[in-house]
């Protein structure tokens, strides 16, 4: 569902800013059908989920959802998230009513909750060997980033900023952030964010289309080609439906990408002069590097091997 949400939404956003929600033909759901849709609520991305909270359990604006997610375009994403939920349903041409998508959210907060009744908060982060080296090269301090957030809104506002903030933030000076990292990871229990730290480069110059994928696997082929600003993703499916997504970015500005890491250990290492994360969870593949001004995204039904080599082998 992740995957499926991450590929389709920067083509779908630009089609959203042109279309007339005024002639939208909204739909009633009977209480059957708002528990399947519950369920379905259960099974986005971290993000979404929580733009449908904000706005249907907890009543906040665009603004506020876009303030406190540290996210942006709310607005057209939870209409994505509704055009998305409703094909789900099998309603064509028309989305589900908010009356009916208020009670789906209010089913499914609840499960969302209860995976952290116990989790208490980290009171010293944990780095690697490798990590603390790095730190005690440039004397950098390390320290714990608590962050609170006041907000007038239900007091069940609160559980769900304590849940986003859980994980310990590394703090440091921007020198030795640029020297030294082009990633931020923030780790939760089901997912991770990653916060590219590269915006500061000169990306004026870049060209998304002087990289050239010289290798995929047999038996994939090219079926898809997203464009839009600062992004290029290239979709391949196999006979077998298995996927392959190799995304490139050019980092603009605080970059977050939310990524299921659940159970998975997540292997540091160096590409291309580069901070390199790859990892596996639930068959699926996913490697993260910055070369020449872009932050590239690969993730597949492959193994390690094969998605190194399809990153070994893009070139410009």
């Amino acid at each position: 569902m992740k995957d499926v949400c991450e590929l389709s939404f920067q083509d779908e956003l630009h089609k959203i800013s042109e279309s007339d929600t005024n002639d939208i033909v909204y739909e009633t759901l009977s209480k059957e059908h708002i528990s399947i849709l519950a369920k379905k609520i259960g099974l986005l991305p971290f993000e979404y989920r929580s733009i449908l909270f904000f706005r249907y359990c907890f009543r906040s604006t665009p603004y506020e959802t876009d303030k406190i997610l540290k996210t942006e375009n709310s607005k057209s994403k939870l209409y994505y998230i509704q055009k998305m939920l409703s094909n789900l349903m099998g309603i064509q041409n028309s989305l589900i009513d908010n009356n009916s998508m208020g009670e789906a959210c209010k089913l499914s907060l609840p499960d969302e909750m209860k995976d952290y009744d116990n989790i208490e908060a980290l009171k010293k982060p944990v780095y690697t060997k490798s990590f603390r080296k790095k730190l005690k090269e440039f004397n950098i301090s390390q320290s714990n980033n608590n962050i609170y957030l006041s907000i007038a809104k239900k007091a069940a506002i609160f559980i769900l900023i304590f849940i986003m903030s859980l994980s310990t933030v590394l703090v440091f000076n921007t020198e030795a952030r640029t020297k030294l990292f082009n990633w931020i990871i923030e780790k939760f229990p089901k997912y991770s964010i990653f916060t590219s730290q590269n915006a500061n480069e000169d990306t004026e110059q870049v060209d998304l289309s002087s990289f050239k994928i010289k290798y995929i696997p047999a038996g994939f082929e090219l079926y898809n080609i997203h464009e839009m600003g600062n992004i290029v993703i290239y979709n391949y499916i196999s006979k077998n439906n298995y996927i392959l997504t190799v995304k490139l970015l050019i980092p603009l500005g605080e970059i977050k990408s939310y990524y299921d890491t659940e159970n998975a250990v997540i292997e540091e290492f160096i590409f291309k002069e580069s901070q390199a994360y790859i990892w596996q969870t639930d068959g699926i593949t996913y490697l993260l590097w910055h070369w020449s001004g872009v932050d590239f995204h690969i993730t597949g039904n492959l193994n390690k091997d094969e998605i190194i080599k399809i990153a070994e082998n893009i070139s410009k």
